[in-house]
């Protein structure tokens, strides 16, 4: 599993320029090049979000991180320090698929490059390419199937988590290894907003929300200053949606929200959490999957 932590300025300071080291730049590329943090490698996010969660989807995505990773000089023992301009979707998304892509020990800038204080430059990095192959981290990914199956268990069990006795198995490539449910099952979170949640709006597809999915408030994960919330202070709002011994999947409209949550829930100590990255995308506009549309 991968270590997950914040970094501060002051020790990226500090650390810069070691060799087991990389700082990935998540912002655009236009403000990228107009000045960043010295060594930092520009990486597009979008190159990490799907559409859809079926086994040519994300095949299509290890393909994409394989070459991506290789070519920003990653290994599987890199320290990843990833940052984007404060503590941003963006950045969370990146932090997920290296998790996913095998990578094992990631951090985030906290405050992103709007929290550093040294000199920024417009000069490309030295980067040598490396040969990284994934070895996707199934812990992480929850396709659309997995959420199916713990919908339907959850409504033959009449509970709102999916047993372990009652896992289902999802169709994904066959070089990623299935994992079974925790022994307290599965629970769905919900990072949209509540008009989303409740129903009100929709930013694809249909209207609603994942059957039995709880909600989750996003302005939880940070602090007044921007900065992530304390893990000791999201704890216990971490505990209202998810059990200890539950397995956490995250989904929002197309990866981004979930893939923050899946880091917030990882600092405060909820290791066994995923993100289902093509979320209410694929969710919200096939009939395949269901839709609670209840007054909540």
């Amino acid at each position: 599993m991968a270590i997950f932590e914040l970094a501060t300025p002051d020790w990226l300071a500090q650390h810069l320029g070691q060799d087991q080291v990389v700082l990935l730049d998540t912002r655009p590329a236009a403000e990228y090049w107009a000045g960043h943090i010295p060594g930092a490698r520009h990486v597009e996010p979008s190159l990490y979000a799907i559409a859809r969660s079926d086994a040519p989807a994300l095949a299509r995505l290890q393909v994409v991180l394989a070459w991506s990773l290789s070519a920003l000089g990653i290994t599987p023992d890199s320290r990843v320090v990833v940052t984007g301009a404060l503590n941003d979707t963006n950045a969370a998304r990146v932090a997920w698929a290296l998790a996913y892509a095998g990578v094992g020990h990631i951090a985030l800038l906290d405050g992103g490059v709007g929290a550093w204080t040294g000199a920024l430059t417009t000069a490309p990095p030295a980067v040598t390419a490396t040969a990284f192959t994934v070895v996707p981290q199934s812990a992480y990914l929850a396709t659309a199937d997995e959420v199916l199956a713990a919908v339907q268990a959850s409504a033959q069990a009449g509970s709102g988590a999916l047993t372990s006795t009652q896992t289902q198995t999802s169709t994904q490539p066959q070089t990623v290894t299935q994992i079974q449910a925790p022994a307290g099952g599965v629970r769905v979170i919900d990072a949209r907003s509540r008009e989303e949640y409740a129903g009100k709006r929709s930013n694809a597809g249909r209207s609603g929300r994942v059957p039995g999915a709880r909600f989750w408030d996003t302005n939880l994960e940070l602090a007044a200053d921007g900065r992530f919330a304390a893990a000791q202070a999201l704890a216990p709002a971490v505990k209202d949606v998810v059990a200890a011994d539950e397995r956490a999947i995250v989904y929002c409209g197309g990866g981004g929200r979930a893939a923050r949550t899946f880091i917030a829930l990882q600092l405060a100590g909820h290791t066994g959490a995923a993100v289902y990255p093509a979320s209410w995308n694929e969710w919200g506009t096939s009939d395949k999957y269901p839709v609670d549309t209840a007054a909540v």
